[in-house]
């Protein structure tokens, strides 16, 4: 059955379904969401966007900068790798890094099958010592000792839209009517509409009518779930984002949603769902509060070029000898106007060497 009958089903069955239950359909579905079908690619050739890692190895270089300077302030002997891709970060990270230096194990946490497939075929070029400490996973049990990265990971867990209206909050759902799928709105229950108007109390004033946004309620789950199954620890998270008052700024009153296909935003999610990704920006406040609430330490937040510049990038750069493509990877990584600020470093952990210092730019103070 189609992806779209199957929603259509949901939706009769259901009267409705809210937008992060169609987000999760419209991603996920076994052998016909966006990342979980055999036509899903990341390779910038054919691919609908552009992820960091596939850039260039560069990227990738960076943060094994970091993990080596972690590595020499804590006890750090594993890493996982949530979402990774095609491969391409665990690839160039482990095809770098020194013998002597190897982590015990390398786990991917991988949800599609047909990614899985694709990371396998990547990581069997490595030599036999690397390959063989690359481990896939379906959840995090027990690990200790470990370094995790999160990129672009966040931005793909399926958030809730609402809507202030009539100086009334609606959450944002589907329906169908004459064989079409159409936004429509419901009260948002009494959960949500607490969650909103903390938002408000925090911001120091409420919405405006007709102002429209994203909460995602899934982020408390997903990392307490991680916290409870991890010791001693370092966390990267790296997406595109703000802070909570950036966020949710009047100016954003649409709004951080977006589709894409073929490197081009769409205007309508509900037209063949399955066939293009769908991305919300990351409100990193509400991971400072979780990171806080579970009493761990924040690190640092700051820009992706801070972090890259400050983790030998430029010094990496001289290797690559045509100078058109090396302007062409910095720029893209680096400027302001591309990925450089639009994507944010957020890094925690349990507890760190007091010695240990980073020496790019914080911004944590925005949060």
């Amino acid at each position: 059955m189609e992806l779209i009958k199957r929603i259509h089903a949901k939706v009769e069955q259901d009267k409705h379904i809210t937008f992060d239950n169609y987000m999760d359909i419209c991603l996920y579905y076994p052998d016909q969401g966006y990342y979980n079908n055999d036509q899903i690619s990341l390779n910038p050739k054919n691919s609908d966007f552009v992820t960091a890692p596939e850039i260039s190895s560069l990227y990738s270089e960076s943060i094994l900068h970091f993990y080596i300077k972690c590595k020499k302030n804590k006890n750090i002997e594993n890493i996982i790798e949530f979402g990774a891709g095609s491969g391409e970060m665990a690839f160039n990270i482990l095809k770098n890094i020194n013998n002597n230096m190897l982590p015990k194990k390398y786990y991917i946490l991988e949800k599609s099958y047909y990614l899985k497939k694709q990371q396998q075929i990547k990581i069997n070029k490595l030599p036999k010592i690397k390959r063989s400490i690359v481990k896939w996973i379906d959840k995090i049990e027990n690990i200790e000792n470990v370094f995790l990265i999160a990129n672009e990971v966040l931005d793909a867990i399926p958030s809730k839209i609402f809507k202030k209206q009539d100086d009334a909050l609606f959450e944002k759902v589907i329906t169908l009517k004459n064989n079409k799928l159409y936004f429509s709105k419901i009260p948002c229950n009494d959960f949500l509409s607490t969650k909103i108007k903390n938002i408000e109390n925090r911001l120091g004033a409420p919405f405006s009518n007709n102002y429209s946004s994203e909460i995602n309620i899934t982020y408390d789950n997903w990392l307490s779930h991680i916290f409870k199954n991890i010791s001693n620890f370092i966390f990267v998270i790296i997406d595109y984002g703000y802070s909570e008052s950036e966020f949710y700024h009047q100016e954003r009153n649409k709004g951080t949603i977006q589709y894409y296909k073929d490197h081009k935003k769409l205007i309508s999610p509900l037209n063949s769902p399955g066939t293009f990704d769908i991305s919300v920006s990351v409100d990193f406040s509400r991971i400072n509060r979780i990171v806080q609430a579970n009493n761990l330490k924040l690190i640092a937040y700051t820009t992706q070029s801070e972090f890259l510049i400050h983790n030998n990038i430029l010094d990496n750069s001289t290797k690559i000898a045509d100078t058109i493509e090396k302007q062409n990877i910095l720029k893209t990584l680096l400027f302001p106007s591309d990925m450089g600020e639009n994507f944010k470093m957020m890094i925690f952990c349990d507890n760190m060497n007091s010695e240990f210092q980073v020496t790019f730019k914080d911004y944590r103070h925005k949060l």
